[in-house]
């Protein structure tokens, strides 16, 4: 039995050892690749508007996609994320030149939104557009005249 309970410690220490490099390598992967975003997060140079004029456009395309994606019961987040992307690239290089609560204001707004918009894409729309079908019209079908009350 001593060959056994040698191989057992073998087995032990080399699934320690392999335990032990996989754990290090996702420690320093996780610390190279956080860091970087954490504190020196990547912007879009490009966006030179002053702090109101680039926080006042910022909010209104935030309030386009939501409407754009409400008119249109779109389930598809495809775009969203596409746009929130450059969004976000656009607060960065805006938040140089910001009160940080500003940003941070604004930033919340955009990622409520965001949250609102998956949810609704997951669970009214769908909805919305089986109420559409069966109704026969669209969400951007204008709006019939409300009739007078008879007296």
């Amino acid at each position: 039995m001593p060959g056994e309970r040698q191989r057992g410690r073998i087995g032990r220490r080399l699934a320690i050892a392999i335990y032990s490099i996989a754990l290090a390598y996702l420690v320093i992967v996780g610390f190279a690749s956080v860091i970087p975003q954490v504190f020196w997060p990547k912007s879009d140079e490009s966006f030179d508007l002053d702090c109101p004029d680039g926080l006042e456009l910022l909010r209104h395309e935030v309030d386009e996609l939501r409407l754009a994606y409400l008119a249109t019961n779109e389930t598809d987040p495809t775009a969203m994320k596409k746009a929130l992307h450059s969004w976000d690239l656009r607060l960065n290089a805006l938040q140089k030149r910001c009160d940080e609560d500003q940003v941070d204001l604004l930033n919340r707004y955009r990622h409520r939104v965001e949250l609102n918009l998956q949810r609704y894409m997951r669970e009214d729309a769908p909805l919305a557009e089986r109420v559409s079908e069966t109704v026969g019209s669209t969400a951007d079908s204008p709006i019939p005249a409300t009739p007078e009350p008879t007296p």
